[in-house]
């Protein structure tokens, strides 16, 4: 609303009304006409309307108020553009005609709309005359004869013009302008003057349109042009009164408007991201030429429709489909927003798309709809997919590789202190101290498979609460035994204890500190730190999950990491080191994960680097993990039940049993050992315990076979034993109904201090 409507209205500024509604201030007799008057707007129509309203400040007055359409380059309405003018003076001029004609003539010579008084009765006796001919179609009988236009023009009588009409086509007095009549209305009026002639030949008694005029000085305007007939006498015959109302900045405003839309949907046709703008009802309200290519649909048919229909070929909002929305998160937030989808095209294959939403206010900061672009990365997803296959590719070589290399290094020292035993047989010393070597190196193999084990998806802790310093202490202390590094440790007085396996985390540390004495081939300083840490926070990662965290970090001055790196870090066997075989640091990534926390690392060249684990602190009190001490001897023998799959398994424990004074019985799967255990409760010579192989290929587990011993016996002792540790049955073996757990592989001592414990009960 410009300034002249602001002043009719009697608003100080547009803030007072914009996003308001002016049907209230119209006067109650004429709402319903004005109501007609917008649907028929929205409908496609042009209208007029004089009615009466009431101001802001409680003056009341008359206006005439003429609304349009305002199209898109599509031609579909999405607006409209109301010209008002002020016309209580008019309304009091036409009132005045009535009553007193010196009162009119003097509202007619003030008004700021040019007035023109006309005599129509030479006009109307021609219409009079072809009606009586028998022409009804007026249309077309003016269509067919254009000289009869003009030959009703100049049967219009101009009987006084106002002092507005002379400053509007810019003449020095009426006689100067009457007489260059014919340069103001331009061959461009014809068409106008045409459609005024039918209506007032069809009885019209007023009529409206537009047309191009020109001043006397050769300037183009445009104009508003109102024919009102008047009541008049005999005497005065049939009068008419014409405002004209100088509308050319109107027009050029809606031309500018019209460019400035047209070089705005050039420009949104011409990217090839598609573009929405969407209402809170999640409709769009317009859209370029690449969303609707991506959707399959013509640009005239997405308007209007919900944005979750056509992206999404579904009839719920994609967040009701567990999606993120991010139109949604703008009108929640008022806050960009950008996610990632999956959309069907119009073909039906999957594209990957980015969305990125962007809110659009009023001037009381309300969001009023979103703008949302959404590119499509398919194949940029695509590819991004194969390069991660051949990373994982390279990943699984190189872990193969490495396996190869330490075991092939292991089993040169197993097999060759075994061959040298059997060459000095008879030097029992020496045969023996080359057996302890072997021993020696199947440990080592042993260690690498745990590795292995815990850098899989294996490796679950057996958890119980613990301080972390003494395992932060002892850990740097032996990682470093024998190095030319020196190492601080500075902890919080009041360090919070954490849930954790504290083998696992002392490994963790020992490979972190290792890995930074490495870094440090010239010696110096690595300092260890460990404090309590509140998530989120100032300096923590982004996506660490809220709550209490022990911090431990481990910072050294060595050589740095590349940059490129330290996304690989954490691969197996992946390390730039002389020193190390890379699985270190990828065993201590998934020990953290599997306890719930997060390591982290920054590092710049030639600085050092620093190394940050979190663990979840302590927050309830839970089951420790019950320590098989080590027994000397049990109070008793027993008979004793084992149950594995794999001969060799059956026949070494069996050896080892026979050794520790034990009574054996053997079954290759559950089935078996439930019948032997049923067979033995009969007969009245019932096993004292079991131990049962977690995984039996083909057959009945270790936890399966339990279930159903527990129900023959519900006193059965049973051990769990297995080669692997991913399953929860070996670190929450007592919830599961087990007295302890064997790990594989185990020697006679580790098997004698379990059958010695709960032998012993």
């Amino acid at each position: 609303m410009n300034r002249a409507g602001l002043d009719m209205i009697q608003a100080s500024s547009l803030d007072q009304v914009q996003g308001g509604c002016v049907y209230p201030m119209v006067a109650e007799e004429h709402r319903e006409a004005f109501k007609a008057l917008v649907l028929d707007v929205f409908q496609g129509k042009s209208g007029t309307l004089e009615f009466m309203m009431t101001g802001l400040k409680g003056r009341p007055c008359w206006l005439y108020t003429q609304t349009v359409p305002m199209y898109n380059d599509r031609g579909e309405i999405i607006s409209s553009l109301s010209v008002t003018v002020d016309i209580t003076e008019r309304k009091k001029a036409e009132e005045a005609l009535f009553r007193s004609e010196e009162r009119y003539r003097s509202l007619f010579e003030d008004s700021p709309i040019s007035l023109w008084e006309e005599d129509f009765t030479g006009l109307q006796e021609y219409f009079t005359a072809l009606r009586s001919s028998g022409i009804t179609d007026f249309r077309a009988y003016f269509a067919a004869h254009p000289e009869e236009v003009y030959r009703c023009i100049g049967l219009v009588r101009i009987i006084s013009l106002n002092k507005a009409t002379l400053g509007l086509y810019e003449a020095s007095d009426q006689p100067n302008l009457l007489q260059d009549l014919s340069r103001v209305f331009t061959e461009q009026s014809f068409e106008s003057f045409r459609e005024i002639m039918v209506a007032l030949a069809e009885g019209a008694r007023t009529y409206e349109c537009e047309a191009v005029n020109q001043t006397l000085t050769g300037r183009k305007i445009n104009v508003l042009l109102r024919w009102s007939l008047l009541p008049g006498t005999a005497e005065q015959g049939s009068r008419a009164l014409l405002s004209i109302v100088d509308i050319t900045d109107r027009k050029e405003a809606e031309e500018k408007l019209r460019r400035s839309e047209e070089f705005i949907r050039s420009i949104l046709d011409t990217v090839d991201e598609g573009f929405i703008v969407i209402d809170r009802d999640f409709r769009i309200l317009t859209a370029n030429k690449a969303y609707c290519s991506q959707v399959g649909e013509s640009c005239d048919s997405v308007i209007g429709r919900h944005c979750y229909e056509l992206s999404h070929k579904t009839f719920r909002p994609c967040y009701e489909e567990g999606e993120e929305c991010a139109v949604r998160y703008v009108f929640d937030t008022g806050e960009p927003h950008t996610a990632l989808h999956k959309h069907p095209d119009a073909k039906g294959s999957l594209l990957y798309v980015e969305t990125k939403a962007f809110p659009i206010k009023d001037s009381t900061g309300a969001v009023t709809s979103v703008i949302e672009t959404i590119n499509n990365i398919t194949e940029k997803h695509l590819l991004e997919e194969e390069q991660l296959k051949t990373q994982k590719l390279e990943a699984i070589g190189a872990l193969a590789g490495g396996i190869a290399h330490d075991f092939n290094n292991l089993l040169q020292g197993v097999f060759g202190y075994i061959s040298m035993a059997k060459m000095t047989l008879d030097q029992k010393e020496r045969s023996l101290a080359m057996l302890e070597q072997a021993e020696k190196a199947l440990h080592m193999s042993v260690n690498l498979t745990t590795q292995l084990l815990t850098f899989s998806k294996g490796g679950k802790p057996l958890k119980k609460q613990i301080s972390l310093r003494p395992v932060i202490e002892n850990s740097a202390m032996f990682a470093l035994s024998g190095s030319s590094v020196d190492y601080r440790i500075r902890f919080d007085e009041d360090l919070w204890s954490v849930n954790a396996d504290e083998g696992q985390i002392g490994q963790v540390v020992q490979n972190i500190v290792l890995n930074a004495d490495q870094a440090m081939p010239a010696g110096g300083t690595i300092e260890i730190a460990a404090k309590n840490v509140y998530a989120p926070g100032k300096g923590l990662p982004a996506f660490l999950a809220d709550g209490k965290y022990v911090e431990i970090s481990v910072k050294d001055t060595g050589i740095g990491i590349p940059e490129q790196y330290i996304p690989r870090l954490f691969d197996p066997y992946f390390t730039t080191k002389e020193k190390g075989s890379g699985l270190g640091l990828a065993t201590s990534y998934s020990i953290i994960k599997n306890h719930g926390g997060l390591i982290d690392v920054k590092s710049q060249l030639g600085k050092g680097s620093v190394f940050l684990v979190y663990l979840p602190a302590h927050e309830t009190e839970e089951k420790g993990v019950r320590h098989i001490p080590a027994s000397a001897d049990a109070a008793r023998k027993g008979r004793v039940l084992v149950m594995d799959d794999e001969e060799l398994i059956r026949n070494i424990v069996g050896i080892m049993l026979r050794a520790l004074g034990h009574d054996a019985e053997f079954a290759e799967n559950g089935e078996e050992a439930i019948a032997k255990y049923r067979e033995a409760l009969s007969t009245g010579r019932r096993f004292d315990i079991v131990i049962l192989d977690l995984t039996v290929r083909g057959g009945m587990g270790g936890e399966e076979t339990l279930h159903e011993l527990l129900e023959l016996d519900p006193g059965v002792k049973a051990v769990v034993s297995s080669g692997y540790a991913d399953s929860s049955a070996i670190s929450e073996y007592e919830s599961r109904g087990f007295s302890a757990c064997l790990a594989k592989p185990y020697e006679a001592e580790a098997l004698r201090a379990i059958l010695n414990e709960l032998l012993k009960d």
